[in-house]
Protein backbone atom coordinates (compact mmCIF):
# COMPACT_ATOMS: atom_id res chain seq x y z
CA UNK A 1 0.00 0.00 0.00
CA UNK A 2 1.50 3.64 -1.21
CA UNK A 3 2.05 5.79 2.12
CA UNK A 4 0.07 9.18 1.45
CA UNK A 5 2.60 12.17 1.79
CA UNK A 6 2.38 14.03 5.23
CA UNK A 7 0.70 17.42 4.95
CA UNK A 8 4.19 19.56 4.68
CA UNK A 9 4.79 17.22 1.80
CA UNK A 10 1.61 18.27 0.48
CA UNK A 11 1.60 21.60 1.15
CA UNK A 12 5.34 21.90 -0.63
CA UNK A 13 3.89 20.31 -3.57
CA UNK A 14 0.76 23.03 -3.78
CA UNK A 15 3.19 26.04 -3.07
CA UNK A 16 5.47 24.71 -6.15
CA UNK A 17 2.58 24.69 -8.62
CA UNK A 18 1.47 28.70 -7.19
CA UNK A 19 4.95 29.76 -7.44
CA UNK A 20 4.97 28.20 -10.81
CA UNK A 21 1.37 29.58 -11.75
CA UNK A 22 1.64 32.74 -10.21
CA UNK A 23 0.59 36.06 -12.08
CA UNK A 24 3.25 37.90 -10.50
CA UNK A 25 5.82 35.44 -11.16
CA UNK A 26 4.95 34.85 -14.78
CA UNK A 27 5.03 39.05 -14.94
CA UNK A 28 8.04 38.90 -13.46
CA UNK A 29 9.43 36.09 -16.12
CA UNK A 30 8.21 37.88 -19.13
CA UNK A 31 10.24 40.87 -17.69
CA UNK A 32 13.46 39.07 -17.28
CA UNK A 33 12.99 36.44 -20.34
CA UNK A 34 12.09 39.26 -22.66
CA UNK A 35 14.16 39.78 -26.35
CA UNK A 36 12.47 42.52 -27.73
CA UNK A 37 8.74 41.97 -28.67
CA UNK A 38 10.12 37.88 -27.77
CA UNK A 39 9.42 36.42 -24.59
CA UNK A 40 11.81 33.40 -24.01
CA UNK A 41 10.44 30.11 -22.67
CA UNK A 42 12.21 28.65 -19.70
CA UNK A 43 13.76 26.02 -21.46
CA UNK A 44 14.97 28.54 -24.29
CA UNK A 45 16.53 30.24 -21.18
CA UNK A 46 17.86 26.97 -20.32
CA UNK A 47 19.91 26.08 -23.40
CA UNK A 48 20.99 29.67 -23.79
CA UNK A 49 22.61 29.47 -20.75
CA UNK A 50 24.21 26.15 -21.07
CA UNK A 51 25.49 27.16 -24.60
CA UNK A 52 26.89 30.22 -23.06
CA UNK A 53 28.84 28.11 -20.06
CA UNK A 54 29.71 25.68 -22.51
CA UNK A 55 29.77 26.61 -26.70
CA UNK A 56 30.81 24.39 -29.35
CA UNK A 57 28.09 21.17 -27.78
CA UNK A 58 26.19 19.44 -30.32
CA UNK A 59 22.52 19.25 -30.47
CA UNK A 60 22.61 15.83 -28.66
CA UNK A 61 24.91 16.88 -25.86
CA UNK A 62 23.06 19.79 -25.15
CA UNK A 63 19.93 17.20 -24.81
CA UNK A 64 21.79 15.05 -22.44
CA UNK A 65 23.02 18.27 -20.49
CA UNK A 66 19.22 19.64 -20.07
CA UNK A 67 17.62 15.81 -19.55
CA UNK A 68 15.41 16.06 -22.99
CA UNK A 69 15.11 14.78 -26.07
CA UNK A 70 17.12 15.59 -28.91
CA UNK A 71 13.82 16.65 -31.09
CA UNK A 72 12.95 19.16 -27.97
CA UNK A 73 16.52 20.36 -28.30
CA UNK A 74 16.03 20.95 -31.88
CA UNK A 75 12.40 22.54 -31.95
CA UNK A 76 13.28 24.65 -29.61
CA UNK A 77 16.68 26.39 -30.47
CA UNK A 78 15.07 27.70 -33.63
CA UNK A 79 13.87 31.15 -32.42
CA UNK A 80 17.08 31.49 -30.18
CA UNK A 81 18.97 31.07 -34.10
CA UNK A 82 16.32 33.35 -35.30
CA UNK A 83 16.76 36.15 -32.99
CA UNK A 84 20.27 35.61 -33.49
CA UNK A 85 21.11 34.56 -29.85
CA UNK A 86 23.13 31.18 -31.00
CA UNK A 87 24.28 29.99 -34.04
CA UNK A 88 26.12 27.08 -35.73
CA UNK A 89 28.73 26.23 -36.74
CA UNK A 90 30.48 23.46 -38.62
CA UNK A 91 32.59 21.24 -36.34
CA UNK A 92 36.22 21.35 -37.07
CA UNK A 93 37.11 17.66 -37.31
CA UNK A 94 32.92 16.20 -38.67
CA UNK A 95 31.79 19.24 -40.70
CA UNK A 96 28.37 17.55 -40.56
CA UNK A 97 28.68 17.96 -36.78
CA UNK A 98 27.34 21.09 -36.31
CA UNK A 99 27.58 23.21 -32.85
CA UNK A 100 26.27 25.41 -31.05
CA UNK A 101 27.41 28.86 -29.93
CA UNK A 102 26.68 32.08 -28.33
CA UNK A 103 26.59 35.25 -30.34
CA UNK A 104 27.78 39.07 -28.69
CA UNK A 105 23.54 39.63 -28.23
CA UNK A 106 23.08 35.78 -26.74
CA UNK A 107 25.95 36.65 -24.54
CA UNK A 108 24.32 40.27 -23.40
CA UNK A 109 21.18 38.91 -23.45
CA UNK A 110 22.27 35.86 -20.45
CA UNK A 111 23.99 38.46 -18.92
CA UNK A 112 20.86 40.50 -18.61
CA UNK A 113 18.86 37.31 -17.67
CA UNK A 114 21.95 36.92 -14.54
CA UNK A 115 21.26 40.20 -13.73
CA UNK A 116 17.46 40.36 -13.55
CA UNK A 117 17.43 37.39 -11.79
CA UNK A 118 19.83 38.53 -8.89
CA UNK A 119 18.25 41.59 -8.91
CA UNK A 120 14.86 39.40 -8.15
CA UNK A 121 16.16 37.58 -5.79
CA UNK A 122 17.78 40.24 -3.49
CA UNK A 123 14.03 41.90 -3.80
CA UNK A 124 12.94 38.42 -2.47
CA UNK A 125 15.89 38.26 0.47
CA UNK A 126 14.81 41.88 1.60
CA UNK A 127 11.54 39.97 3.14
CA UNK A 128 13.46 37.30 5.37
CA UNK A 129 16.57 37.39 7.75
CA UNK A 130 19.54 36.15 6.54
CA UNK A 131 19.28 33.01 9.53
CA UNK A 132 15.59 32.34 8.02
CA UNK A 133 17.11 33.04 3.82
CA UNK A 134 20.36 30.59 4.73
CA UNK A 135 18.13 28.50 6.20
CA UNK A 136 15.58 28.44 3.55
CA UNK A 137 18.93 27.67 1.04
CA UNK A 138 19.75 25.05 3.04
CA UNK A 139 16.48 23.24 2.88
CA UNK A 140 15.87 23.53 -0.71
CA UNK A 141 19.05 22.08 -1.76
CA UNK A 142 18.53 19.03 0.42
CA UNK A 143 15.13 19.02 -1.19
CA UNK A 144 16.47 18.92 -5.09
CA UNK A 145 19.02 16.59 -3.08
CA UNK A 146 15.89 14.31 -2.55
CA UNK A 147 14.25 14.97 -5.82
CA UNK A 148 17.33 14.08 -7.92
CA UNK A 149 18.18 10.76 -5.67
CA UNK A 150 13.77 9.44 -6.40
CA UNK A 151 14.62 10.46 -9.93
CA UNK A 152 17.62 8.43 -10.35
CA UNK A 153 16.28 5.58 -8.45
CA UNK A 154 12.70 5.72 -11.31
CA UNK A 155 15.36 6.10 -14.09
CA UNK A 156 17.13 2.82 -13.10
CA UNK A 157 13.42 1.01 -12.64
CA UNK A 158 12.81 1.70 -15.97
CA UNK A 159 15.95 0.51 -17.64
CA UNK A 160 15.21 -2.23 -15.51
CA UNK A 161 11.75 -2.96 -17.17
CA UNK A 162 9.90 -2.25 -13.54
Amino acid sequence: MKKRPSQAAQRIGKALIDLRRNPQNRAIQRKIYSVGDHELTPVQVDILEVVVARPGQRMNELAQTLGVDASTVSRTVVPLLNLQLIERRPGEQDRRMMRLFPTSAGLRQAQTIVDSREAMMREVQSHFTPERMEMFAELLEEYIAAVSTAGRALLKMNEHGH
